[in-house]
């Protein structure tokens, strides 16, 4: 069991990227969050990738742990096409396959049509079982599934059909409400999920910052013999609140991911503690650790 802290965390301890390494040395398991933390989507952090080499070389177990859509098959391709080589991590939990497994698994699920809304390009190599299912016309689907990503001035046009449909399930198999892909800021499913859920709908959410998502992955580091376990992510929406929730040590990466411009400081850049203490109060929780990035 990893020993976390079970307390509210009232100080975020600052890491430094020269303290970075002596900091990781303390725990001898991984959970990571993939965009903002390792990748962007489109291209491999450098740092993150030697940081991940070091953890490899030192025989210590990391597992990530997504929001993505895709199963976890395609989201092991996508690693591996961007530069990532399976053998620098254990395995991988996503949204996306945590909905497969529900779609599959619970009979309530199991029957009707579904209607996508977001962007289905991730959902290629989910079971034929599932796509099946698939129907364009809402009105005739038994469940809404959300996924993927989508420019922030398209939420509105990509909402509003839904407003007559609260009354359908609706699965979010990416609660992100922002990421950051190739640079640039967009809305993840969760936003659509989020404002569904304003207009009187049930929403089923699979992911972050659910903290069952965190004890699969926490359960699948133990098994590997790790006591002592950190997990990183970039968002204090999903991925703080839910590490914090599992119980388990959190470091936020503040100057690689969804914080950074209003943090105002380059990529990876160092904090400026105060202006980060001001961020974080206004956030219901905040991490037990922050750092720039993974160098």
């Amino acid at each position: 069991m990893s020993s976390s802290r079970f307390t509210a965390v009232t100080h975020t301890r600052y890491i430094d990227h020269a303290g970075l390494d002596a900091f990781c040395a303390d725990y001898d398991g991984f959970l990571l969050d993939l965009w903002g933390v390792l990748i962007d989507g489109q291209e491999v952090f450098p740092g993150a990738l030697a940081w991940l080499r070091r953890r490899a070389t030192e025989g210590k177990p990391v597992w990530f742990l997504s929001n993505a859509s895709r199963s976890v098959n395609e989201m092991a391709d996508t690693l591996e096409r961007l530069g990532v080589p399976r053998d620098l991590y254990c395995g991988i939990t996503t949204s996306g396959q945590l909905a497969i497994d529900a779609l599959t698994h619970e009979p309530e699920l199991q029957r009707g049509g579904i209607h996508t809304v977001g962007v289905i390009d991730s959902l290629a190599t989910w079971p034929g079982e599932i796509r099946e299912r698939f129907c364009d016309d809402l009105n005739a689907a038994a469940l809404i599934l959300g996924v993927g990503s989508f420019p922030q001035d398209e939420l509105e046009a990509r909402f509003a059909p839904l407003r007559s449909a609260t009354d359908k399930p609706f699965l979010c198999a990416n609660p992100d409400r922002v990421v950051v892909s190739g640079g640039k800021t967009v809305f993840g499913a969760g936003r659509l999920a989020e404002a569904f859920a304003e207009e009187g709908g049930q929403v089923h959410w699979y992911g972050k910052p659910d903290p069952s998502a965190f004890r699969i992955a926490q359960r699948q580091l133990e098994a590997r013999g790790a006591k002592h376990i950190l997990f990183v992510g970039d968002s204090l929406v999903t991925d703080v609140p839910g590490a914090l929730a599992a119980r388990i040590d959190t470091l936020w990466l503040a100057a690689t991911g969804i914080h950074r411009q209003a943090l105002g400081v380059p990529f990876n850049g160092a904090l400026d503690p105060e202006r980060t203490n001001a961020l974080l109060d206004g956030y219901p929780v905040r991490p037990h650790f922050a750092a720039p990035g993974l160098v």
